[in-house]
């Protein structure tokens, strides 16, 4: 599941885009579908967060929707403009992705619980064969705040 990071309105949503094959990335989408499915919520004046490419039919909330920290807005999936599963989260300036610039952010609380200490080629590797990331477990994992979560790390989210 993919979690309001704070509370908000619904300003945009898009179901229903197919999940793509994992490997490979897609051709012939058009700008509006390169987000996948997706919400954006307006979490401030001038501050909107969008979380891409949800699983099809997922998407949990409408436009005018008020949301609270922690519900749930769809389900993490593989459609748009993405050779993998993942959740893409940014915030930015504006409503639309295409049409916004993007803010600083960190998150209150985090555990860091493993690192991919071997790199992006490994992951990318990874993500093109199917085999697992390599990581090295943080034993105990450590918790972190106000924080952004950096590249190759595998996180816990904790309340603050």
């Amino acid at each position: 599941p993919a979690l309001a990071v704070a509370d908000g309105e619904v300003v945009a949503t898009l179901d229903g885009l197919p999940d793509q094959i994992p490997g490979d990335l897609p051709e012939g989408l058009t700008f509006a579908e390169s987000d996948g499915n997706h919400v954006v919520l307006k979490i401030a004046e001038g501050v909107y967060v969008l979380y891409a490419h949800f699983a099809p039919g997922s998407v949990a909330v409408k436009v005018g929707d008020h949301v609270t920290r922690g519900e749930v807005l769809g389900l993490v999936g593989n459609s748009g403009n993405t050779s993998a599963p993942h959740l893409h989260l940014h915030v930015m300036d504006g409503p639309s992705a295409l049409d916004a610039n993007g803010l600083p952010y960190v998150f209150e609380s985090f555990l860091l619980t493993a690192i991919n200490n071997e790199g992006t080629e490994a992951f990318d590797l990874a993500e093109t064969t199917g085999a697992p990331v390599p990581l090295d477990a943080i034993t105990p994992p450590v918790l972190y705040q106000s924080l952004l979560v950096m590249d190759q790390w595998l996180v816990d989210w904790v309340a603050p």
